[in-house]
């Protein structure tokens, strides 16, 4: 009964796995669509509006910038057999934080505290580059 039990589980994970990759494959093709269309947005932006603000192209550069950091992650995801490399996730939190200053930079506070996240993030970077043999 037991080897029974142990097959199935064995079967169940297998089929979790499959179900888990398949979703990050997906996830994968979408971020590829929305990149295409954060593209084609920013060139039509170019081509018909020729009073283009700079943060709308900054603010446009960086959310590609944040599509190709996750597709790249997902590749890294399936070249380095399923696993998550975690400085790629602190490379998205370091754009994300640059973007969110970019785009709401009223308040000089929080901007400030938004720099030493960035701080934060890059010390913890160089801490994983240099400690880490991923």
């Amino acid at each position: 009964m037991s080897n029974f039990n142990e097959m199935l589980v064995g079967y169940f994970t297998k089929l979790l796995f499959l179900l888990l990759n398949l979703c990050i494959a997906l996830l994968g093709i979408f971020l590829m669509v929305f990149l295409f269309k954060e593209c084609i947005e920013m060139i039509n932006s170019f081509l018909i509006n020729k009073t283009v603000k700079y943060n709308y192209v900054v603010e446009k550069m960086l959310v590609a910038f944040m599509h190709i950091e996750f597709i790249l992650l997902i590749i890294q995801y399936f070249k380095k057999n399923y696993h998550f490399s975690l400085q790629f996730f602190i490379y998205v939190g370091i754009t994300a934080v640059i973007r969110f200053i970019i785009v709401e930079h009223y308040n000089a506070i929080e901007t400030m505290i938004l720099s030493l996240t960035i701080v934060v993030l890059i010390i913890a970077l160089y801490l994983l580059k240099k400690t880490s043999l991923d």
